[in-house]
């Protein structure tokens, strides 16, 4: 009986330390993943403020709207302040 009780003893120890091992892995992942996503917010919102200042540095250039209003290069404008909207709405969603 004595040795069962030690080898009992012996296989929750070696359980325990197993899971233990386990358990710290998964925190270190989780850490690291915690980092990467910190990282890609950081550079989703440093190119959406990008984006938003060449929108607006083109609204400058064309103070007069003369390009804007223009078919063919008012769709650029257009296409742009699109992506701006949709980085926006992921942003939020996110």
């Amino acid at each position: 009986m004595k040795s069962f009780n030690m080898e009992m003893i012996l296989v929750i120890l070696f359980l325990v330390l197993g899971f233990g091992t386990i358990i710290r892995n998964l925190l270190f992942k989780l850490e690291k993943y915690e980092d990467i996503i910190e990282e890609n917010d950081k550079f989703i919102e440093s190119e959406l403020q990008r984006n938003e200042a060449l929108l607006e540095a083109l609204r400058e250039i064309d103070s007069r709207e003369m390009f804007e209003k223009d078919d063919e290069v008012g769709s650029i404008f257009y296409q742009i302040k699109e992506t701006i909207e949709k980085f926006k709405n992921q942003q939020n969603a996110s």
